[in-house]
């Protein structure tokens, strides 16, 4: 097999990273590694000490066999960041960005979440194939997530109202020709879901696919916590997330509902939702752990009867669902963006409309009719590292070079 040399750009990267992009970025140029390709990583501190309330330099592993990591530290530190939310480019991260094309002569360059670090490196320059992995709404949604203040999906674009909503600075830059230029040098479209995929052809002309994500192998050694009977809840404690939702159903139906939830993360609500557990009596319902390590987080979900993802935005395809597939728990999903393309593969009974349906299904809910090595399987055959991995090299062989 060929060995490719590629660059992967992305705004964050582990350890300085919030969300599961960055690991999926991670994940893949390790797998990529693996094999024997050349991976080099450009992403950004500053980008990552805007998000990060208590910024330090992190203890890390040096970098494995094949991957060479390259992290921006602008002159300017937050502010350059935020130049790029408002202007759409950075000179500097451009200037790095034209290094390593020069340097290194990619064959392949892979944008990941560009939002804080330009469009302009999409524009190119050189004899590579440019691939965008549509991690969430980015390319035609200023607050990535096609949400609009109120909480309820955008269905008519009204982005400068929008970002008002937000107090956010409207981006002027997005109905420049430059930007869409840009956007129309993109080889090839990458998406995790038909969903989003779908949504942004809406919007955008570019050749484009549907690559599920894929999870990790598990950790080889998985041990009990002690917890039994319980659902889990794995991510962001953000409204959009349906975390808040989740909590009032809980509250409302603790008596009907026998089983207890489990909530594993952090995020802007954290101190809400630990308060409410307090507030409302339900410390011997609900378990609120906070952050958890890898190990913890994969004990969890194995013992868990089932993940509940209950977003109410258009998610994408969350690495949380197929982690918890990965050790053969079902995962329960609102009937929201992507999430149906991975659940209704186990088992289509197990997506919900509304919050009165997730009652029942929890309510009802026996492990019984769940076979761990069956759900296992299906894992293994559309969401591990080695599928992606060979239909993301048969993808990369059909682009015209």
């Amino acid at each position: 097999m060929e060995t490719l040399r590629f660059l992967f750009t992305t705004s964050f990267y582990p350890p300085y990273h919030i969300g599961g992009d960055a690991t999926h970025v991670k994940y893949l140029a390790e797998e990529l590694a693996r094999k024997g390709h050349e991976v080099h990583i450009l992403h950004s501190l500053d980008a990552y000490r805007i998000k990060s309330k208590n910024y330090s330099f992190l203890k890390q592993e040096p970098d494995p066999k094949n991957i060479f990591i390259n992290r921006i530290e602008s002159p300017l530190k937050k502010l350059d960041p935020l130049m790029v939310y408002v202007l759409g480019r950075s000179f500097y991260v451009q200037k790095k960005f034209s290094e390593i094309l020069r340097n290194e002569r990619p064959d392949v360059v892979h944008h990941n979440n560009i939002s804080l670090l330009g469009y302009s490196i999409l524009e190119k320059n050189d004899h590579y194939l440019s691939l965008y992995t549509a991690h969430d709404y980015w390319l035609i949604c200023p607050t990535n997530n096609l949400l609009r203040h109120n909480g309820k999906t955008c269905d008519k674009k009204q982005c400068y109202s929008c970002a008002l909503n937000f107090k956010r600075f409207p981006q002027f830059w997005r109905r420049s020709k430059s930007f869409k230029r840009a956007v129309k040098k993109i080889d090839l479209l990458i998406s995790p879901s038909d969903y989003v995929r779908r949504r942004l052809a809406q919007e955008i002309d570019v050749k484009s696919i549907t690559l599920p994500n894929f999870a990790p192998k598990p950790p080889s050694g998985i041990f009990p916590l002690g917890f039994s009977n319980y659902f889990l809840f794995v991510g962001m404690l953000e409204k959009h997330k349906g975390i808040l939702n989740l909590l009032n159903l809980f509250k409302e139906s603790k008596h009907e509902i026998k089983a207890g939830l489990v909530i594993a993360g952090g995020g802007s609500l954290r101190n809400y939702v630990r308060d409410f557990i307090k507030n409302n009596s339900l410390s011997d319902k609900i378990l609120f752990l906070g952050f958890v390590d890898n190990n913890k987080l994969y004990s969890l979900y194995s013992n868990a009867l089932a993940l509940i993802v209950p977003s109410i935005w258009p998610e994408n395809a969350p690495l949380v669902a197929l982690e918890a597939l990965s050790v053969g728990t079902p995962v329960i999903v609102s009937n929201k963006g992507g999430l149906p393309e991975i659940v209704n593969k186990v088992n289509m009974n197990l997506v919900f409309d509304d919050f009165s349906q997730l009652k029942e299904i929890l309510i009802n809910f026996s492990k019984k009719n769940f076979s761990k090595s069956e759900i296992k399987h299906i894992s293994e055959q559309n969401f591990s590292p080695q599928a992606y991995v060979k239909r993301y090299i048969e993808a990369l062989s059909m682009i015209p070079r």
